[in-house]
């Protein structure tokens, strides 16, 4: 290989492996929260995948304040007990460590959620 070919392979190295260190070390919230259209909670998971949103919801503490995300892609207001945001938004919150419960639109049948933040 030459000198500027492997100049270049060695740059697109380092500028791969910032990236994906980049995307590993990001903060992320410690619960993702998401409102699907129609009105139906899921819990999103570090790499994408959903799950139907608990009736109580453990949330791993991560410091004083933990980071709660809420993204609603739904057509109206959504409340999930703490946590509100209007429709088409994201709103990120932080909580202190407790037991917290409250109003969900998003549970059809109670119309309750938990969270325990330790």
């Amino acid at each position: 290989m030459s000198n500027p070919l492997r100049r270049g392979a060695a740059a697109t190295g380092v500028v791969v492996l910032t990236a994906i260190a980049s995307w590993w070390a990001w903060p992320r919230p410690a619960l993702h929260l998401r409102v699907e259209p129609g009105g139906r909670g899921v819990v999103v998971d570090s790499w994408g995948n959903t799950t139907p949103l608990p009736e109580t919801v453990y949330v791993s503490a991560t410091g004083r304040a933990t980071k709660i995300r809420l993204d609603n892609r739904d057509t109206t207001f959504q409340n999930l007990g703490l946590f509100s945001a209007p429709a088409r938004s994201v709103r990120n919150y932080r909580v202190l460590p407790g037991v917290f419960a409250g109003f969900c639109s998003a549970h059809a049948a109670s119309k309750t959620i938990t969270y325990v933040v330790q």
